[in-house]
């Protein structure tokens, strides 16, 4: 087992601050994956187009239940299933990735394929292991073997020499936090809002959607003074306002319902449901018929 990545938080990090930024952290990358399927597959090199976001009920083993990350219904026919890790457990993991594939597959009749995209400062995942006669392997996507620098600065390029950036450009700003580089995470953020907010060729709703994304990993990433400076310095859309506690607590403190359904309405899609309950102080029954009306399609 390759134990180099093991357990990437300090020790110091106390135990509800670490969930916290992990949530936060899936949060980011499942609304990046909603919002941007169509782009991030072939980034990452997977074949094939992505028609659908799979079926999404829990899968149960006797007492265990498994939840799923997010799953793709691929156009071939197959499934494929990311899991979004920011630690690296090794065996473990690998062992209940396998369990809840074989169990989707016999349930849903369709192969799977397991994608498992590691962030953090993890570089070599243990990505296969045998056990009897069989031999089970992952896809891994590591995060940090991709360059932010390089894909800030090509986008630069591109804009200064007057070239149109496309939405396939500017997606992959969206995970940049994520990536290896030299440059300081608020230096990332700040210049990847210029170069979306500089890309008039994309759609105002795109342009959203990207902003959101970046929102929340900048939230996980950035330190109090970082966040505020940020503010000031890219200012924020109606949409960010709605991503950051300080909007979401005014809305709040009006105590009017039509305010909070206002606001869950607009994080459906953003954030998961139950976040979105506790942010609003909603019935999380309320919030699912909200997010059922919606009817929110694949990007």
């Amino acid at each position: 087992m390759d134990t180099e990545n093991l357990k990437q938080a300090p020790e110091t990090v106390e135990p509800e601050a670490q969930a916290s930024a992990i949530q936060h952290e899936d949060v980011a990358l499942k609304t990046a994956f909603r919002y941007f399927a169509d782009v991030l597959l072939p980034y990452f090199g997977i074949k094939g187009k992505a028609v659908g976001i799979a079926a999404t009920e829990l899968v149960h083993l006797d007492v265990k239940v498994f939840h799923e990350d997010f799953n793709f219904d691929m156009e071939d026919g197959s499934c494929a299933h990311f899991e979004f890790q920011s630690t690296n457990e090794g065996l473990e993991d690998l062992k209940r990735f396998r369990v809840y594939e074989a169990l989707y597959s016999y349930q849903h009749k369709v192969p799977v394929t397991t994608y498992v995209l590691f962030s953090g400062k993890i570089q070599k995942p243990m990505a296969e292991f045998t056990e009897g006669v069989n031999t089970y392997r992952v896809v891994p996507i590591t995060m940090q073997s991709r360059n932010a620098d390089q894909v800030i600065r090509e986008l630069q390029e591109k804009q200064e020499c007057g070239g149109e950036l496309t939405k396939e450009d500017l997606v992959p700003l969206t995970l940049c936090l994520l990536m290896g580089g030299d440059m300081s995470q608020k230096d990332r953020v700040e210049e990847a809002y210029r170069i979306t907010r500089g890309a008039g060729s994309v759609g105002q709703d795109e342009q959203d959607k990207i902003e959101a994304v970046l929102y929340i990993m900048a939230d996980k990433f950035l330190e109090s003074a970082e966040k505020k400076e940020l503010m000031e310095a890219v200012g924020m859309t109606e949409l960010g306002q709605l991503l950051v506690n300080r909007g979401i607590e005014q809305g709040i403190e009006q105590g009017s319902e039509q305010e909070k359904i206002k606001i869950a309405k607009n994080l459906i899609g953003t954030l998961d449901e139950k976040m979105i309950a506790e942010k609003t102080d909603l019935p999380l029954k309320t919030v699912l018929e909200l997010k059922k009306k919606a009817a929110i399609p694949m990007a």
